[in-house]
């Protein structure tokens, strides 16, 4: 005698069913807050305009001889709000009605849309750091090159790239507190992949480095030089560059910054709006809508304290 089996009884099997587990897309770590000095303070209008002061210049000076008199250089720098992002999105009275999982997953569209916003607004702000320099130049403090080609084999970064953004840093009389590099995910790997990072004289923090990896929740365990390393894969890319006589092709842009204190970041940024949700009941078409927006700008002030070190992404 057969019993019932799953071939035999296919009316009493549900030939489908759906989990109560909501699958999310997976987004890639955020970098620090505090990179660059927020000035939202400034109460309306779109454009900030800030003086700056330079240097005073001293002479020799002689007996019963007047003092020279020269001028203090002066300038400006501003900031322009000229970003304007948003979203939608839309939920009907029958899909609310009939989707058994529309709840759940309603709850979390507003954590996703404020992670898309942000995204883009850490997009915007490593391209505006690029921004301030002059591509296809050395963009030169005191003699010494802020903007460089990856001296590895065939543009791809090496340690000696770090030990240049130093001197370079150096020489401009940045402060050697405070000093952070934001590199590509292939820069990374680039790094982890240099067998004699232990034996560099100059820098005993690189021991272990081989046996433990550099990454962990998006920063390096490890100091390059003084360089506190981040990863992004939100890095401006770069198509082509010849810096210093090399060519760098399908390249991106490691940035290399001081962030001791407001007044020697290199960026300034400010919001005009800061994000918000807003929802309307269109009564007309039986559905709820919800609108995320944000205004916000960045500008360059210290060009000094920034640095960018071009290397390939072809590392494999």
């Amino acid at each position: 005698m057969t019993g019932n089996l799953t071939s035999n009884t296919p009316a009493a099997i549900r030939a489908q069913v759906y989990s109560n587990i909501l699958m999310q897309s997976i987004n890639e770590g955020f970098l620090p807050d505090g990179l660059f000095r927020d000035v939202s303070d400034f109460g309306d209008g779109n454009t900030l305009f800030i003086p700056t002061m330079g240097d005073v210049t001293i002479y020799d000076i002689e007996e019963d001889k007047d003092l020279p008199i020269s001028p203090v250089d002066t300038g400006q720098i501003t900031l322009t709000i000229n970003e304007f992002k948003g979203t939608g999105w839309s939920s009907s009275d029958k899909l609310k009605q009939d989707a058994y999982m529309w709840q759940a997953m309603e709850s979390q569209i507003p954590a996703k849309a404020l992670e898309a916003l942000k995204t883009e607004y850490e997009t915007n702000m490593l391209a505006a750091l690029n921004a301030m320099q002059t591509a296809g130049a050395d963009n030169s403090f005191n003699g010494f090159a802020h903007r460089l080609a990856a001296s590895g084999t065939s543009g791809v970064i090496s340690v000696a790239d770090f030990a240049k953004q130093k001197l370079a840093f150096d020489k401009a009389h940045m402060p050697s507190g405070g000093r952070i590099a934001i590199v590509d995910a292939t820069t990374e790997y680039t790094l982890n992949n240099i067998t004699n990072l232990v034996n560099v004289s100059n820098n005993p923090m690189f021991e272990g480095v081989v046996t433990e990896g550099f990454a962990r929740d998006r920063k390096f365990l490890y100091n390059i030089f003084g360089w506190d390393v981040w990863v992004s894969d939100r890095l401006p890319r770069i198509e082509s560059e010849t810096l210093g006589g090399t060519t760098v092709t399908n390249g991106v842009a490691n940035i290399f910054m001081c962030v001791a204190d407001d007044m020697v970041k290199p960026l300034m940024g400010a919001w005009r709006q800061q994000p918000e949700i807003e929802g309307v009941r269109r009564a007309e078409k039986k559905r709820d809508e919800f609108y995320l927006s944000a205004r916000y700008g960045f500008g360059g002030q210290r060009s000094e304290s920034l640095g960018v070190v071009v290397s390939t992404l072809d590392v494999l």
